[in-house]
């Protein structure tokens, strides 16, 4: 599908976003698909109006992932819930 749109885009000048879906269940899969897509029809299409994740399995991942980080914020980043 991909080559398709890179070769739409090549003969019309035409963007065309792309939506994938299903299988796309880990951040792993997400990485994958990005490489993917910045091989197949470049830079331009890392752009949320270009191409997104159709997948609630991902989102679950992500979630689950962020919950057990052990990450500690950036120095002199303040996160809040409030809207100040």
């Amino acid at each position: 599908m991909l080559e398709a749109v890179r070769d739409f885009a090549e003969l019309t000048g035409a963007l065309i976003g792309v939506k994938v879906a299903g299988g796309i269940r880990s951040a792993k899969d997400a990485i994958k698909y990005l490489v993917i897509v910045n091989e197949t029809v470049g830079e331009a299409w890392l752009d949320p109006s270009m191409f997104r994740f159709g997948a609630s399995g991902l989102l679950n991942d992500l979630l689950r992932q962020r919950s057990n980080s052990s990450v500690a914020p950036m120095r002199g980043v303040r996160i809040s819930a409030s809207n100040e």
